[in-house]
Formats: structure tokens, C-alpha cells, sequence
């Protein structure tokens, strides 16, 4: 009997967390929400203080009855959910239902980091379910769901089937279309730039210039005909330049605050070229575990969802202690780094940071894949640097004035209209050079926003400046001058909307990447060179969003929102009295924007119109089947009356569904075209019909299964493994897939073979697909059962790994028959798969497990080893005959299926007889 059960989201967090815990603990997974809303209806009771109707999830439904089970037996029950607001909803959610199954006490434990000492002192003081941070969620769902199917079916009529208004959604697109009506709208001015490279004799030197101000102002040339004439006066006999201005400032830079979500994605675009939904998923995989060799998985960052600029006192002084060995003591700062939130973070989470400084990533470049390494060493960086010393730094600016000859009568004048001051004659041109020498690294040792690319910090044209003198004169060698016109706003990447939205209070840091997830999956954006760019659907959504309902989708009432679910989530606001205020104002801003019902006739007139059109006799069409749902117009048709009789109104959806059928048989009954004349609804029909064989010219001729396009759509944020060559073949799968994508795209349809190729494609990469479990139900392929992680197999798989790592010497690859075998790259595949899918099957295992027996005399310990790993080894077998190349003994061993004789001394030599086995 299990004396406490733990609950996570994931089973890669059940699995690192289950190496922390003895053996009178089990620890599952409810693989995300267990509860939501009803998907296709509103469920929300608005008359009872918007009270919620949960039903379970499709995941919830697949690991309910484990759970149960697992919380009979239990002893004491702890929720180890995410420490932000979904993870404290997961955790009610499952109290709620699991209490029916266990009248044991359930905890609620929180940790920002999956390290021993930090799950072990959260069981050691575990607390109850926050439930102020439950409302906070239950909230914003509850804010969404209300927008959602109440502004939706506005666009559906207006703009299209299918598409979708969402409160932070919206505010996000609408970012998009503005900064590009900017663009559209931006005309470029001309204005010339000019660089100067001077000499000097003592010392004897050149150095290049801009040109920086005309007459005491900012250097402003704005076309040809000005630029010549500048350009001539400087070139000018009599011209006379000398060195006016020569400092030196010192400055110190800071270090950078330690990631938090936001600055994670943006660095990550900046540097890594990840989307932000990559950036996510790579983040959770480095908190939730990663196996390192022996040590099995190890949580390596703080938890990834944070606004908060806090760091255990604790990582600060481990920071200082790495710094002071490995950089010395005067990289340490003078008192420790602490960094300001902003004033919504939640205080009680920390930045993302290392959970081990120690583990540099060097240390585990043998244990990530590439795209893992080159996040974690942004993120180690960041915070090693982040608790380093500033840099110390001087600023050198030489400035060189050029006058006389023709500029003592130029004029300069930039605008001949302006007529509102005077203008001296005679013109002084300032050219200046500038560097910064770096006299201290401090934190630049480690971590440069420059290298990043992230902001360019000085203009270092001149280099290394000389040792010049105020005063001093300089010959004027090259004067180049270049045309160049204004830019136009850039468009934003993903990681400047994340930005934009930060700066303007949308959106937290666990929805960031949803957001751009969404309007890029519903075809509102494009991506265009990395950079986001509204589509013409995106564009007239956003336009009849704003146009319709202003207030709604205003930026300042988005985040004012924002703040609202914070005031919940503190204890300051009721979430039931939030919603009523919020629902009063959206009720008014529909009722300002909303569109004419389709219909005015009245109920009881339209139900005598439907027993006239469709008597008891009425011959219906045979009902069709689509996907997995069965059209019946007989049953559509009853429903319909029955709904007018019970409550004597329909909603949007059954009008439009009434109307398409209408329309399907009036052009086969005579009656039905001067009925529906009568009624006033036959130029609605037609509309309909009009509408619905304009959208179908546009399809292709076979339409994709829904589930199939939203797998492939899924499967854009997959990292893919590198591409592999076997024999004369190439295996990429990621170009695999975007052929397929293509296809479906294009045709709607994939061969069976192909079919049959995309599912073990998914299987392989089924820990990467969100709705993977779902997704392969509804398409019927046969997929893995979902159950509680086997902690004893994974031991065992990730010991066996451990263990190949030992090996310095593989045998070369040999042939049998069409057939490779290849010991190291079988077992790169099984690590790579173990990775990937979190598991392998007993035959791999066993498969694994005799490699490795062939390979003993590499590994430390082996024969202890297989015993506690339950290997039963071969012993090779000792023959009379010497190694012909190092004297040793030979010994015969089972290859691939047959025995062999070969050299005792292997690794160190090679030597294996040719031809037939020795005889005993």
C-alpha cells in the first residue's frame, strides 16, 4: 500500500520527481487539465453567478480511473501542480474529482524547481489549495468563453465561417494590422549621410568621421541638390580642419535582470531564431527533466512561466561562490544584484535560472540536443551574468571642425519655405569619431546583449582612436557622402509582439505564446522572413472587431482587465462581482454592434410554416455521414420544432442550419418556393444557398478530416531529429512532413501508404503533439494506452544508457544480407526514441541489453551491473590458440546471430579470425 500519492501534470515531471521519493510513494500524471468547459456550448449559468459546468477532458478520461485507483490505496494525497494558476486550477480540479475515491487528507506542495531538495522540503511543508489563484483562472476562462460565443457568431455572419474573436487574441492582431496600415501608409524621406577620413601628422594616424552637426545642430541633409553643395564647400581650397573637442567619460554597465518568460522568448527569437511556442516547449523539457547519464533526469532551469526578477538567496550565494572560483573576487559585485519586478509579478516566484550553477553547459552538451544546449547556455549566462559586477568602460569622442574656404559663405538652409528665423552666413561642419574601450569586462566575461544581437551598443566606426589635442590640425584624405531614404516600421516578430504586449499590459506570461499560436493557426497572420504579416481574413477580422465593438478590443480595457484578474488573484476584487461588471458592459457593446436577426417571423408562424413544408409524409433525404458525424434532416427537422415548442426561440447556428436546409429541397418541391414567399423567407434561402455555392467554388474538391489538419497543425512546432542517410537513402523527417502538409493542403487527401507512414511518424514524435492521444482516436490509428509512468523500467532504460556511455571503441558496422547492423547508431536511436516518447518496448530493452554484454570489457563493474539490472551474460569462451597480431588469448563470443573468435585484448586490439569458426 502506497503511503502518499503525488500528482504532476507530465510524465517527465513524474518521472524526475519519482528519483527523489522512496518506494511508499507513487507518483502519476494527469497529463495537463482533467476538467474544462464544455466544448460546444457555453456552460456558464450567468443567472447563477456565472457559475461553471466542468466536464472531464479527453485526457481526464483516459487517466481517471488510474488515478482513482491509485488515491483508494493512498494514505495521504499531494498535488504537485505548476506553481502559477493553471497548475493551482489542475490541482482543484483534481481534488474535486478524487475526493469521492479517498477520504485521506489532500496537500497542495509547490516548488520552483524539480531538484531534490526543493521537492523534498515542499512535501516537508505542504500547504492547501490557494483559492484566491482558482478564482483568478476560473475568471479569466470564464472571461474568455463569454467573448468567445458571444462576439463569434458576429463574425461568422459578417466575415466567415470558422473564424473567432478572442479578448487577448484580438488586442494581438490588432497590433498587427495597425503597425501594417503604418507601413502601407509610410512614404520614405530622402537624406543624405557623409563620412570623413582625416590624417594626422603627430602622431601620425587616420581615423574615420560622420558627420555629426551643422552649425551647432544635428547634421540634417535631405536632398541631392544641398549635398553637392556641402559636399563642394568641404573639398573647397582654403578649407580648414581641426580637432575641436577630445574626451574621454568613463561609465559602468549593469548587467541584465535574469530571464522571465517574456525576455526568455525575445532573446531566444533574437539569438536562437525559435518561435516563442519552440522557446516554451524547450523551456518546460529543462524544468520538467533531462537525463544526464547516470544521474537519471535532472530539472535543470527554474520554473518557466514567471514575471518575477527574484532569486533565492540561496542561488545568489551559489552564483558568488562560482564567480569568485572560476572568474576571481573582483568580478563579484560590491553587494548582490537584486532586481526590481514590476509591480504585478507575482512576488513568490523566482526568474528563470539553473538550478545548479555548476552544471555548466559544457558539462552537458553530451546529455541535450542542440537546440536544449543553446537555450540553456542563454539562460546560464544570463543569470551568472546577472549576478556579476559591472563593466567599467571609457567613452572616446574626438570631434573635428571643418570651416572657412567656401563654407564661410554657405548658407544652410535645409527648408527654403520656412522664413520664421534668420539664418547666419557662413557654415561650420562638426565630423566626430567615438569607441569604447572596455577597461574591466565585469559581466561582459560571460554575457553580451551585443553578441546577442540584441541592441547595438555603440557606433564604433573609428576603431582605435589616436592620441590627439584639441586644436590640432587634420588633413581632410576622403569625403564620401551617401544617399538614403527613411525606413518604414518594421514589422513585429513574434518576440517584439511579446514585447509590445508586455509593455502595454496584455496577456501574462503563460499566454504569450498561446496568443500568437492562435491567430497564426486560424490564418488571421502569415509569417513572412520571420516577421509577422496580417493576412486579407486577419485584416477584415480586425476591422469589424474594431469598427463593431471599440471599447472591447482597446488595448488600455484589455489590460485593464488584466489587472482585475490580478486584484482576484490578491484577495482584493470577487471574481463574481468582476464578471457582472464586465458582462453588463459587453451586453451594451453587442447590443451597439449587433447585426439584424435573420429573421423577424414569429415563432408560432414559423412553426405552421414547417408542418405545411415538411408533412408526416415527407420524403427526406437518406442521412450522410461526414467525418464522424451523421447528418439526418428528418431528425434536424424535429429537433427544430421541438425547440420552437419548448422555448419558442433559436439561436444563430440552428437559424443558419435551418436556412441550408430550406434551401437543399426548394428547388425539388414546387410548394416550397410561394410558402417561404409568403413567410418573407425566400430571399434569405437564397442568400444562403448563394453564399454557401460561392464558399464551396473555392474548396478543393475533397476536404481534409478535420482531426488530420489540426494533427499537421500540431506538428509545426515538432523539433524534428537531424536528417539521417542509411545505404543510398536519406531519411529527413521534417521535409517528410511538410511534403505531406502540402499535400493535405492542396488535395485534402493522403494515400493509404502515406496514411500509414504519417502515424508511426506521430508515434515517434508523440510527446511533442499536445493532443496526441486525441488526435489518434479520432483518426482510428492505434496508439499507446495511457497510463501511470513504470518508474522500475525507466530506471532500468535510463541505467542501460548510463552505461553505453562508457564506450569508447564500437565494432565497425557489418552486413547481413540488404541488412547494417550497427551497434552505435542502434543504440543513438533507442536513446534518441527514450528522449523523445519516454519509454521503450521489453524487446528494445532486451535488444539494448545485449549489445551492451558485448562491449563488457569497457564498461566499469559490468558483470555487477547486469546482475542488478537482471542481464544474464554469455561468457566468452577461453580457446588454446594466440592472438596472431598481440599474443593474447583468443576467445569465441556470439555475434549478430552467430559466433565469432576474435582478440581477448578488445578494445585495444582489433584482431578477429577470418573465414569458419575454430574448431572447439
Amino acid at each position: 500500500m502506497s503511503k502518499q500519492l503525488v500528482v504532476v501534470e507530465s510524465p517527465a515531471k513524474a518521472r524526475t520527481i519519482s528519483r527523489f521519493l522512496g518506494s511508499n510513494s507513487q507518483v502519476l500524471a494527469s497529463m495537463g487539465h482533467v476538467r474544462d468547459l464544455p466544448q460546444h456550448e457555453l456552460g456558464v449559468d450567468i443567472q447563477d453567478d456565472f457559475r461553471p459546468s466542468y466536464e472531464l477532458t479527453n485526457n481526464g478520461k483516459k487517466v481517471l480511473k488510474a488515478l482513482r485507483g491509485a488515491a483508494k490505496e493512498a494514505e495521504a494525497i499531494y498535488l504537485a501542480t505548476d506553481p502559477d494558476r493553471e497548475g493551482e486550477a489542475i490541482a482543484w480540479h483534481l481534488k474535486q474529482i478524487l475526493e469521492d475515491s479517498s477520504q485521506v487528507p489532500f496537500y497542495r506542495i509547490t516548488f520552483h524547481e524539480i531538484t531534490k531538495n526543493a521537492v523534498r522540503n515542499s512535501l516537508q511543508q505542504p500547504g492547501e489549495i490557494a483559492e484566491n489563484l482558482v478564482e483568478a483562472q476560473q475568471a479569466r476562462r470564464i472571461l474568455d468563453r463569454l467573448v468567445g460565443y458571444q462576439i463569434s457568431p458576429l463574425l461568422w455572419r459578417q466575415v466567415g465561417k470558422g473564424t473567432s474573436a478572442g479578448r487577448v487574441q484580438s488586442v494581438a492582431l490588432g497590433l498587427i494590422v495597425d503597425r501594417e496600415r503604418e507601413i502601407q501608409a509610410f512614404e520614405p524621406q530622402e537624406y543624405w549621410n557623409f563620412e570623413a577620413l582625416f590624417m594626422t601628422t603627430e602622431p601620425k594616424s587616420k581615423f574615420k568621421t560622420k558627420l555629426s552637426r551643422i552649425n551647432a545642430e544635428k547634421a540634417l541633409v535631405p536632398n541631392e541638390e544641398l549635398a553637392i553643395r556641402l559636399e563642394q564647400a568641404l573639398l573647397s581650397p582654403g578649407v580648414q580642419h581641426q580637432v575641436a573637442k577630445v574626451s574621454s567619460s568613463p561609465r559602468r554597465q549593469n548587467a541584465a535582470p535574469p530571464f522571465i518568460t517574456s525576455t526568455l522568448q525575445q532573446a531566444a527569437s533574437s539569438h536562437l531564431k525559435l518561435s516563442t511556442a519552440q522557446t516554451m516547449r524547450l523551456a518546460q523539457g529543462l524544468y520538467e527533466g533531462v537525463e544526464c547519464g547516470g544521474e537519471g533526469p535532472v530539472g535543470l532551469i527554474t520554473y518557466m512561466r514567471t514575471d518575477s526578477f527574484n532569486v533565492a538567496a540561496e542561488a545568489r550565494q551559489e552564483a558568488a561562490e562560482y564567480i569568485k572560483k572560476h572568474f576571481g573576487p573582483e568580478y563579484l559585485p560590491a553587494k548582490p544584484n537584486i532586481y526590481r519586478s514590476r509591480k504585478s509579478a507575482q512576488e513568490a516566484h523566482e526568474a528563470i535560472r539553473p538550478t545548479d550553477i555548476k552544471r555548466s553547459p559544457d558539462s552537458l552538451s553530451p546529455y541535450l540536443s542542440k537546440q536544449q544546449l543553446r537555450l540553456y547556455s542563454l539562460i546560464w549566462n544570463r543569470f551568472l551574468a546577472s549576478q556579476m559586477a559591472p563593466a567599467k568602460q571609457l567613452d572616446h569622442v574626438i570631434e573635428i571642425e571643418s570651416s572657412g574656404g567656401e563654407l564661410a559663405t554657405l548658407t544652410w538652409q535645409t527648408d527654403p519655405d520656412d522664413k520664421s528665423k534668420s539664418l547666419p552666413v557662413g557654415t561650420v561642419c562638426t565630423f566626430r569619431a567615438a569607441t569604447r574601450q572596455t577597461l574591466f569586462p565585469g559581466y561582459l566575461a560571460v554575457y553580451s546583449m551585443k553578441d546577442l544581437g540584441e541592441e547595438d551598443e555603440l557606433d564604433e566606426i573609428a576603431g582605435v582612436l589616436p592620441a590627439l589635442k584639441e586644436g590640432q590640425a587634420c588633413e581632410l584624405i576622403e569625403l564620401l557622402k551617401e544617399q538614403c531614404f527613411t525606413a518604414p516600421p518594421s514589422r513585429y516578430s513574434e518576440a517584439s509582439l511579446v514585447k509590445a504586449l508586455e509593455q502595454n499590459g496584455v496577456g501574462r506570461p503563460s499566454t504569450y505564446a498561446a496568443t500568437i499560436h492562435t491567430i497564426l493557426d486560424r490564418d488571421y497572420v502569415a509569417k513572412e522572413k520571420s516577421l509577422l504579416a496580417p493576412t486579407e481574413l486577419g485584416m477584415r477580422v480586425s476591422d469589424f472587431l474594431v469598427q463593431k465593438m471599440p471599447q472591447l478590443f482597446n488595448i488600455g480595457f484589455t489590460a485593464e482587465m488584466e489587472d482585475s484578474l490580478d486584484k482576484i488573484e490578491d484577495g482584493t476584487l470577487d471574481w463574481v462581482e468582476m464578471l457582472k461588471k464586465f458582462n453588463e458592459q459587453l451586453q451594451e457593446w453587442l447590443g451597439a454592434g449587433a447585426i439584424p436577426p435573420e429573421s423577424s417571423i414569429a415563432m408560432s408562424d414559423l412553426e405552421q410554416l414547417l408542418q405545411k413544408l415538411f408533412p408526416d409524409d415527407f420524403a427526406f433525404k437518406e442521412p450522410e455521414s461526414k467525418g464522424r458525424r451523421t447528418y439526418d434532416d428528418r431528425k434536424f427537422i424535429h429537433s427544430i420544432r421541438t425547440q420552437i415548442s419548448e422555448k419558442g426561440k433559436l439561436s444563430n447556428r440552428q437559424w443558419a442550419a435551418l436556412l441550408n436546409t430550406l434551401g437543399k429541397y426548394e428547388p425539388e418541391h414546387p410548394n416550397f418556393k410561394p410558402l417561404l414567399q409568403e413567410a418573407g423567407l425566400l430571399e434569405q434561402v437564397k442568400a444562403t444557398m448563394k453564399a454557401k455555392e460561392k464558399k464551396s467554388a473555392k474548396k478543393k474538391t475533397v476536404t481534409a478530416n478535420p482531426a488530420l489538419l489540426r494533427l499537421f497543425e500540431q506538428m509545426q512546432a515538432i523539433e524534428w531529429e537531424e536528417p539521417t542517410k542509411r545505404g543510398k537513402r536519406s531519411y529527413d523527417d521534417g521535409k517528410f512532413f511538410r511534403s505531406l502538409h502540402k499535400q493535405v493542403k492542396e488535395d485534402g487527401s493522403l494515400s493509404e501508404a502515406q496514411t500509414t507512414v504519417l502515424a508511426r511518424l506521430t508515434a515517434k514524435y508523440a510527446k511533442q503533439i499536445p493532443e496526441y492521444a486525441e488526435l489518434c482516436a479520432e483518426l482510428g490509428w492505434e496508439q499507446p494506452e495511457t497510463r501511470p509512468v513504470d518508474t522500475q523500467q525507466a530506471n532500468k532504460i535510463e541505467r542501460l544508457l548510463a552505461l553505453s556511455e562508457q564506450i569508447n571503441a564500437w565494432r565497425e558496422p557489418s552486413g547481413k544480407g540488404k541488412r547494417t547492423f550497427d551497434d552505435r547508431e542502434f543504440v543513438a536511436s533507442l536513446r534518441n526514441q527514450y528522449r523523445l516518447k519516454g519509454g521503450l518496448t521489453e524487446r528494445q530493452i532486451a535488444a539494448l541489453a545485449k549489445v551492451l554484454s558485448n562491449y563488457a570489457e569497457q564498461i566499469n563493474d559490468f558483470a555487477k551491473e547486469a546482475q542488478e539490472l537482471g542481464i544474464v551474460l554469455k561468457q566468452a569462451k577461453q580457446l588454446d590458440e594466440k592472438c596472431p597480431k598481440c599474443g593474447a588469448v583468443l576467445v569465441e563470443r556470439m555475434g549478430r546471430g552467430k559466433p565469432f573468435v576474435g582478440c581477448s585484448a578488445f578494445p585495444k586490439c582489433r584482431y578477429i579470425a577470418s573465414g569458419k569458426k575454430k574448431d572447439k
